[in-house]
């Protein structure tokens, strides 16, 4: 039987040491104290897993459709009359000349006509068929100048085409000298021939007054008798 020996101090000292050692290892290797028995906790939903299904809804971009509309009324709106250019209110500075544009005379033809035509004028619309018209854009037309008066007061009022000089009619004017200066309009000559589409009495009047309307600011219809 051996004997042993007793341990020296140092040797006890690592003793101890080597046991404190193992004991730290044998905590690190025990194995963890089971969980308690228990549900499963659920499984955590993957955004890409396939049996995950997703439904698409139609997002509504409008008031929706009602079916079954009925009307109770219907409102008639007129449509505005188109709008007409506004009449002449500036007399020209100077007094329209024959020489102030080539033109040419009626055509030696029978359908040139003379008619009686009383129509009374204002001192204001006889001044402004005295100084005439000249065209100064293409949609104005006209050129329109005047002779006279004489002494007795007579006035000749020419119209013609200002893309042509043709001449379409003229105005027989009298003008009271005496007085104020008012006139009438006693007679029309114009052209009927195929220049103007066989032009007759009714339509060359009622052009005579709408041009006079359009640039001179002369509204003649109303004193028609």
């Amino acid at each position: 039987m051996l004997a042993m020996e007793p341990h020296t101090p140092h040797q006890q000292s690592l003793l101890k040491r080597s046991t404190s050692i193992w004991r730290r290892f044998s905590k690190r290797e025990r194995p963890a104290p089971a969980p308690a028995p228990g549900p499963a906790p659920p499984a955590p939903v993957l955004s890409n897993d396939p049996r995950t299904t997703h439904k698409l809804q139609k997002r509504v971009t409008g008031t929706p459709m009602h079916k079954n509309i009925i009307t109770t009324h219907m409102q008639r709106v007129d449509a505005p009359a188109p709008k007409r250019r506004a009449e002449a209110t500036v007399v020209a500075a100077t007094r329209t000349l024959s020489s102030d544009m080539q033109t040419s005379p009626f055509p030696n033809s029978s359908r040139i006509r003379t008619v009686v035509w009383n129509v009374f004028l204002t001192p204001e619309q006889v001044f402004s068929l005295v100084m005439g018209f000249r065209a100064h854009q293409m949609d104005d037309k006209w050129f329109i100048y005047s002779e006279g008066p004489d002494n007795s007061g007579k006035l000749k009022v020419h119209f013609h085409r200002s893309w042509t000089g043709t001449k379409i009619a003229e105005l027989f004017v009298l003008i009271d000298l005496k007085g104020l200066g008012a006139g009438k309009i006693v007679g029309i000559k114009w052209n009927g021939t195929e220049q103007t589409n066989a032009m007759n009495e009714e339509e060359a009047k009622y052009m005579i007054s709408t041009t006079c309307a359009w640039v001179l600011g002369v509204n003649i219809e109303k004193g028609m008798v």
